[in-house]
């Protein structure tokens, strides 16, 4: 090989490893996304239950991982307890591919099995951030069993944050079908 062929070949490398390494940096950022924690998941489910006396239960629904918190009785007391739960909070989790996660806590009656309340615990997206909002929240306030098919059709999804919405609606729809076949069993 004459030398200037080996000029050409050692800029050509050269030149190759910056822009594998310039890639190769590009994707890691991306593949790094940083979880923002609004509430801390102790204190959503206690605001969700109503109480810090909770109890447990994990199990897999629709092939996936859950956990659900409940009360029993109204929680300000071991004496007001009741046999079956009062009250839910779902853990649910999100993850918007490739790396955007988001949790929420998803508060339900467990008479009535009607949503009190939507609490957002973290995420990853910047983007998805408005969909903490009372007003996105506030949507799903007192929806019940019998909508939870519906709820992607009743439920306004935030613009910038169509996918986020999605995946909360996806959320609330799972928690309330969870509690129905939980109901007087925990």
């Amino acid at each position: 090989m004459k030398d200037r062929e080996r000029v050409e070949m050692k800029s050509y490398l050269s030149h190759k490893a910056v822009l594998t390494a310039a890639v190769l940096l590009g994707e890691l950022t991306r593949l790094s996304a940083y979880a923002t924690e609004f509430e801390p998941l102790g204190k959503a489910v206690a605001a969700a239950l109503g109480t810090k006396q909770a109890f447990k239960k994990s199990f897999a629904f629709e092939g996936k991982p859950l956990d659900v918190f409940y009360a029993k009785g109204d929680g300000r007391s071991p004496a007001s307890a009741t046999s079956t739960a009062t009250k839910y909070a779902f853990v649910q989790k999100g993850i918007y591919e490739p790396n955007c996660t988001h949790t929420w806590v998803v508060g339900i009656d467990a008479v009535s099995l009607k949503v009190t309340e939507v609490r957002t615990v973290e995420m990853a997206c910047p983007h998805a951030y408005p969909t903490k909002s009372e007003t996105f929240v506030g949507q799903f306030k007192g929806k019940g069993i019998a909508d939870a098919d519906k709820l992607k059709k009743e439920i306004a999804p935030i613009a910038k944050a169509t996918g986020s919405s999605d995946l909360m609606v996806e959320a609330v729809r799972r928690s309330l079908v969870a509690a129905s076949k939980l109901k007087g069993k925990i």
